[in-house]
C-alpha cells in the first residue's frame, strides 16, 4: 500500500504555525471587529440604551480572551464557556452567536476530535434554529423590515447564514485537524521505525556477540583440550619412545598453529563484522576427516561415516563441524575409557550427525565449559530450524543427534 504525502503547506499556514500568539491575537480582534457594528447598533436603540450597549461590550472582550486563552489547550471547554457567555445575546441576532461558536467548533476539530466538533456545531445550530423560529411570533428587539413574507425572508436568511458558517468552520476546522493528526501519526510512525531498527540493531548485535562467544570456546576449549592432551601424552613417553614424544609435539603445534589462525580470524570478526554464514577456514565439511585425525593422534578410537555431498550452505558445514567437535571434545574431557566413538554424518534432504561413545559415566557433572558447548549446540541447531539432544541412552552410551531438516538440498 503506498502512502500519500500530505502537500507542503502555504506561506500563510507556516508563518501561523510559526507565531502561535500572534494568531490568537488576531482571532481575539477579528470577533471584536466584527461584533462592534451590532454593538453599536444595538447600544442606539432605545430598547436596550448605552448601558446595554457597555455591558455586551464587556461581554464580548470576555468573550474574546477566553477564545485566545483556552481554544488551542482546552478547546471543548472555551466552547462551552463561549457559549454560555453569548447565548443572551441570540436575543439581539443569532449572528453573533453562530460566529463566536464557529471560533471554537474550528479549534476543537483541529485540537481535540472531529465527533465532537460535530456534536458541538450540533448544539450551536439547534439553539440557532430555535431562536430563528421564536422570532417568527415575537418582536424582535432589532428593527426588522415589515412583517409577513418579509419577515419570515429575513429570519430565513439569519438562520441559513448562521448555519452556514458553522458548516464552513467545521469542515475547514476538520480538515486542518485530519491533516494535523495524519502528520502526528506519519511522525509518531517514522519514531517506532526508529525504536524499531535501534532494537533490530542491538539484537544483531547481541546475536554476533553469541557467534563470536561460541567460536571463542570453540578456539580455546576444544584446541586447548587437544594441546593438553599432546602434551601430557609427550611428556610420558619422552624417556621411553621419544619418537612418539617428537610426533605428538608435532601434533601439538599443528593444533596451536590452527587455532591461531581461527582466533586471527575472530578478531577480524570483532573489526570488521562479516556476514556470520561466511564460510570459515579449516571449520567446513571437507575438514571432518582432518578434525577425526587430530583426535585419533591423541588416543580417542574415533571413526567417521560419511552419508551424502556437503550440504550447500557454508554455515550448514560450519554447525556440523562445532557439533562434532564439541561432541569429540566431551567425550575426550568425560568419557570413561571409551573403546569406540562413532561419528555418523548424513547429509540427504535432511541434515543428520549423531555421535555415540561408550564410556559414558554413570553421572554427569558438566563444568562451565561443557555448560556453554552443550548451550552452543543447541543455538547452532536453531539457527537453522532443527534440534539437538544429548544424554545417555541407557546402554552405557553417550550420544549427541543433531538434526536439520531440508538443510541437505
Amino acid at each position: 500500500m503506498t502512502t500519500t504525502m500530505p502537500r507542503s503547506l502555504g506561506v500563510a499556514a507556516r508563518y501561523g504555525q510559526r507565531h502561535p500568539r500572534l494568531v490568537d491575537v488576531l482571532v481575539a480582534v477579528s470577533w471584536v471587529l466584527m461584533t462592534t457594528p451590532t454593538l453599536l447598533l444595538t447600544a442606539s436603540t432605545p430598547t436596550f440604551g448605552w448601558v446595554a450597549g457597555v455591558a455586551f461590550g464587556s461581554v464580548v472582550i470576555l468573550v474574546a480572551v477566553c477564545l485566545v486563552l483556552f481554544r488551542r489547550r482546552r478547546p471543548l471547554f472555551a466552547f462551552w464557556v463561549t457559549f454560555v457567555i453569548t447565548l443572551p445575546l441570540a436575543v439581539v441576532s443569532p449572528d453573533l452567536l453562530n460566529l463566536a461558536a464557529a471560533y471554537c467548533v474550528f479549534a476543537i476539530a483541529v485540537y481535540d476530535s472531529v465527533r465532537r466538533a460535530w456534536l458541538a456545531a450540533a448544539a450551536s445550530a439547534s439553539v440557532t434554529v430555535l431562536v430563528s423560529v421564536t422570532y417568527l411570533f415575537v418582536d424582535p428587539p432589532l428593527s426588522m423590515p415589515g412583517v409577513g413574507t418579509s419577515r419570515i425572508g429575513d429570519v430565513i436568511a439569519y438562520a441559513v447564514t448562521g448555519l452556514l458558517v458553522l458548516l464552513v468552520a467545521l469542515l475547514w476546522g476538520q480538515n486542518s485537524g485530519n491533516r494535523r493528526r495524519y502528520i502526528a501519526g506519519l511522525l509518531e510512525h517514522a519514531r517506532h521505525l526508529e525504536r524499531e531498527r535501534d532494537q533490530q540493531a542491538q539484537l544483531a548485535a547481541l546475536a554476533e556477540r553469541s557467534r563470536i562467544a561460541r567460536d571463542v570456546h570453540d578456539i580455546v576449549s576444544h584446541s586447548l583440550s587437544v594441546i593438553v592432551r599432546l602434551a601430557d601424552g609427550a611428556s610420558a613417553v619422552f624417556d621411553r619412545e621419544p619418537q612418539r614424544a617428537k610426533e605428538a609435539i608435532g601434533q601439538l603445534g599443528g593444533v596451536a598453529r590452527s587455532s591461531l589462525t581461527e582466533m586471527r580470524r575472530v578478531i577480524g570478526v570483532l573489526e570488521s563484522t562479516p556476514n556470520s554464514a561466511a564460510p570459515q577456514a579449516g571449520t567446513g565439511f571437507d575438514d571432518l576427516p582432518r578434525l577425526i585425525e587430530v583426535y585419533r593422534g591423541i588416543g580417542l578410537p574415533v571413526e567417521l561415516q560419511l552419508s551424502g555431498d556437503a550440504p550447500p550452505q557454508p554455515g550448514v558445514q560450519v554447525a556440523v563441524f562445532r557439533v562434532v567437535q564439541e561432541a569429540l571434545t566431551n567425550a575426550l574431557r568425560h568419557a570413561s575409557a571409551p573403546t569406540t566413538v562413532s561419528v555418523l554424518v548424513e547429509t540427504d534432504d535432511d541434515v543428520g550427525v549423531t555421535v555415540q561413545n561408550d564410556g559414558a559415566p554413570p553421572t554427569i557433572q558438566p563444568d562451565g565449559h561443557v555448560g556453554r558447548g552443550l548451550v552452543g549446540m543447541h543455538e547452532r541447531a536453531a539457527l537453522y530450524g532443527g534440534s539437538l539432544a544429548a544424554g545417555p541412552d541407557g546402554e552405557g552410551r553417550w550420544t549427541v543427534r543433531l538434526i536439520l531438516p531440508g538443510a541437505g538440498r
